[in-house]
């Protein structure tokens, strides 16, 4: 939402109590449980993984590793759903 200015000649109106302020990147808000998205990633840091030891039932490490990512990373991202779900924009419940 973005507020315009009053067309010239025409004073500005002071804002009201119930007016709401002006939204924009500011209010991005840090919550602890959104650190859960970032399990994911660790599919991406080749080093973790990077190796052919362990196999399981024939597969390398590397492709078994990736593979058990997927349902890890879902379950991350739905459990960061249910439990921010009834969370509004000011961050109450």
């Amino acid at each position: 939402m973005t507020t315009s200015a009053p067309p010239p000649g025409e004073a500005a109106s002071p804002p009201s109590e119930d007016t709401p302020p002006p939204r924009g990147w500011t209010d991005v808000r840090f919550r602890a449980v959104n650190l859960l998205l970032l399990v994911p990633l660790i599919s991406i840091l080749p080093f973790l993984f990077n190796q052919e030891d362990p196999t399981l039932i024939g597969l390398p490490f590397f492709y078994w590793f990736q593979i058990a990512v997927i349902p890890i990373g879902i379950a991350c991202t739905v459990a960061v759903h249910r439990l921010t779900r009834h969370v509004d924009e000011e961050g109450e419940q």
